[in-house]
């Protein structure tokens, strides 16, 4: 979380610089400039990659166990889960009874894992909560798309940007 919020900060502070030079009176009069046009769409869109990456995560809660991809978050009561392992390149799987397996990207080809072993601790601490949890509602698994506010409106802002390059080019 603290990579994801560097990064936004520092490429945030970059665009802002960008788009106040545009501003009447900066440095580039006369209104748009396609290049920091181009370079505030380049600097958004790293910014909303890091963020999608950096915020992916596991939530155990006490019934359900959370996993936030980039793209979708999985919602899995604890009953609903058949198996936790590591696969063969030691990247957590949850297995759901309904035989779909979800990988957490937050811990997918970790170099650091290789070394500190995070995800066998991952495994263990899923293993453990799910062993005591195995009761609750009767909801079935859930996938949803990730709702990730910031992250949205840097892609919105970007193609903004992008869509702003050619008026800016005339």
């Amino acid at each position: 979380m603290a990579f994801s919020a560097i990064v936004t900060f520092g490429f945030g502070v970059a665009v802002l610089g960008m788009g106040i030079s545009m501003l009447p009176g900066g440095e580039t009069p006369g209104g748009l400039d396609p290049s920091l046009l181009t370079g505030m769409a380049i600097f958004l869109g790293m910014i909303a990659f890091v963020r999608r990456i950096a915020e992916s995560r596991v939530i155990l809660g006490r019934q359900r166990v959370t996993v936030v991809n980039p793209l979708f978050t999985y919602d899995i009561p604890c009953r609903h889960v058949a198996k936790v392992a590591a696969d063969q390149n030691g990247n957590p799987v949850i297995t759901t009874l309904q035989a779909v397996e979800i990988q957490p990207l937050g811990f997918a080809g970790s170099i650091l894992d290789h070394f500190v072993g995070s995800s066998d601790k991952a495994v263990a601490v899923i293993k453990a909560i799910m062993a005591g949890h195995r009761t609750g509602d009767d909801a079935l698994p859930v996938r949803r798309p990730t709702r990730a506010w910031v992250t949205d409106g840097c892609v919105l802002m970007a193609l903004v940007c992008c869509l702003l390059i050619p008026i800016a080019s005339a």
